[in-house]
């Protein structure tokens, strides 16, 4: 099996990264070799001159240093504002590229992107390059990552009409910082699948102390539960 899965949001700050290493995570628990790859990095991390996601994915996960990304511009702003600050051409052919040649050597490839589908990546004379137009033009099924609290049903209700309206795949969603206890959260998700029809991939906890040994632990629970790792891997297109 050789594919490739987008991993998107419904916004910015709600955990792309940390579901990205958890799904990473989770598929290499089930055997299969997962690279992940964040193609456009923007802003530096607080705690180092490294950018935030490549720190994260270095330091925590431990990837080869410097192999998970292709761009990486200084400005915390939007990648076609980044693009122009810095002076740094964004070719989406190269990054077509780079992604086919990641599926030739692993099993599933995790491409996570910058912000939510209608991120602008390239500034052209008379239009924007967007996030869904790399998604298309890559032909990347894609996973939405949302929060689970006040306001999610109208993200993910505009995020999914958004992906469907400019032929996005959507496989299905995974919920960041899901508390089982609250009833918003709760009401949420089944509204959600109620008004989408589409699969809940996953619904992640807050954690405490978040570390690679804390994620890991939760996946290898989350996977002992057969009914949810059925769901994983149905909502994922996986066979093992």
């Amino acid at each position: 099996m050789r594919k490739a899965i987008f991993i998107t949001g419904t916004g910015t700050e709600i955990g792309k990264t940390m579901v990205t290493s958890f799904l990473a995570l989770a598929l290499q628990e089930m055997g299969l070799k997962t690279k992940i790859f964040k193609p456009i990095q923007t802003g530096l991390a607080e705690e180092s001159s490294s950018f935030a996601d490549q720190y994260w994915y270095e330091t925590v996960m431990g990837a080869e240093k410097g192999s998970t990304g292709m761009y990486y511009m200084e400005p915390a702003v939007s990648p076609h504002l980044a693009s122009a600050i810095t002076n740094t051409p964004i070719a989406p052919h190269l990054i077509k590229n780079k992604i086919v040649e990641l599926k030739n050597q692993y099993d599933v490839v995790l491409v996570e992107g910058a912000g939510g589908l209608a991120v602008p990546l390239i500034e052209t004379g008379h239009d924007f390059y967007m996030t869904k137009d790399l998604i298309q033009e890559c032909e990347l099924p894609t996973v939405i990552v949302s929060l689970a609290g006040l306001g999610a049903i109208h993200h993910v209700v505009t995020t999914v009409s958004y992906a469907e309206k400019h032929g996005v795949d959507v496989l299905g969603f995974v919920f960041n910082q899901f508390d089982a206890s609250n009833v918003i959260h709760v009401d949420n998700v089944r509204t959600i699948q109620k008004l989408l029809g589409l699969p809940i991939i996953a619904k992640v906890p807050v954690f405490k102390h978040l570390s690679r040994n804390n994620l890991a632990a939760f996946v290898q629970a989350f996977l002992e539960n057969h009914e949810q790792k059925s769901l994983f891997m149905e909502g994922l297109s996986i066979e093992v």
